[in-house]
C-alpha cells in the first residue's frame, strides 16, 4: 500500500501544479443581459479539433443574451431571425464586437 500512496500523493501534487498553471492566464468570462455574443458552430468540430471547410464559418450569430439561466449558462436570441438558443455553455460564447465599437484611433 505505500506505493499506492506515494503515486496518490504525486498524482495530486501533479494535479495542483497543473491547475496553478492554467489559471495563471485564465480569464473569466461573464455577459450582461443584453449582450451580444457569437456562438461556435458545433458542425465543423471532431473531437476537439476543427474539421470544417476553409471557409466554412467557426462562429454564428450575433446573437443577443436573453436570461442567464446558471453562472454556466444562458439562454440567446438571434438579432435577425429571432430564433432562441438554450441553454449555451459559456465556453461557446465570444464576446460580439462591430465596427463602430472598436476604436482604431488609440
Amino acid at each position: 500500500m505505500p506505493a499506492y500512496r506515494t503515486a496518490r500523493e504525486l498524482l495530486d501534487i501533479s494535479h495542483q501544479t497543473q491547475s496553478r498553471h492554467y489559471n495563471v492566464h485564465r480569464r473569466s468570462l461573464e455577459f450582461n443581459i443584453g449582450d451580444l455574443v457569437w456562438v461556435t458552430s458545433l458542425s465543423g468540430i471532431a473531437m476537439g479539433k476543427w474539421r470544417g471547410g476553409k471557409l466554412q464559418p467557426r462562429r454564428e450569430g450575433p446573437y443577443k443574451i436573453i436570461t442567464k439561466l446558471s453562472s454556466a449558462t444562458y439562454e440567446l436570441e438571434h438579432l435577425i431571425s429571432h430564433k432562441r438558443l438554450s441553454p449555451i455553455h459559456i465556453e461557446r460564447l465570444t464576446p460580439y464586437y462591430s465596427f463602430t465599437t472598436i476604436n482604431y484611433l488609440n
